[in-house]
């Protein structure tokens, strides 16, 4: 197998059964309009999963635009260094007048989705748990 030139190392692989795990989990972190899964990890980098299905946003471009500015919230809220992998999923289509109103309501409400997994984080390692897993109280 031959590396090209520049090509990026590969990122570190997820445990086995992780995603399934997350499947199964119900929510912990619920909006309006989206709903946040998440489980520790044993070490960083923290990944974000996301899920933006077809019949809520038909069109490619839109779920597109979601997806950006889902990753500009994760990287804004600094949780790529945690060590946590989250599942974000779009329940329902937010109301918008265009484009730009619809991103803003998407990125105000996963900002406060992000702020709150942070929170929740920073509780955990704070408490000193690690058995791992999201905790059952939903906000």
């Amino acid at each position: 197998m031959r590396v090209r030139a520049g090509a990026q190392a590969a990122a570190p692989r997820l445990p086995r059964g992780i995603v399934p795990t997350l499947l199964r989990a119900r929510p912990v972190i619920g909006s309006e309009h989206f709903d946040l899964r998440w489980k520790m990890l044993g070490q960083p980098p923290g990944v974000l999963l996301m899920a933006v299905p077809r019949r809520v946003l038909p069109r490619a471009v839109d779920r597109n635009a979601v997806r950006r500015v889902a990753r500009e919230a994760w990287r804004a809220a600094t949780l790529g260094g945690a060590p946590v992998v989250a599942m974000l999923r779009m329940t329902r289509l937010p109301v918008a007048r265009g484009v730009r109103h619809r991103k803003a309501i998407v990125r105000a409400e996963l900002d406060e989705a992000f702020g709150a997994l942070g929170r929740r984080i920073d509780a955990r390692r704070q408490g000193g748990s690690s058995s791992g897993g999201p905790a059952r109280q939903a906000d």
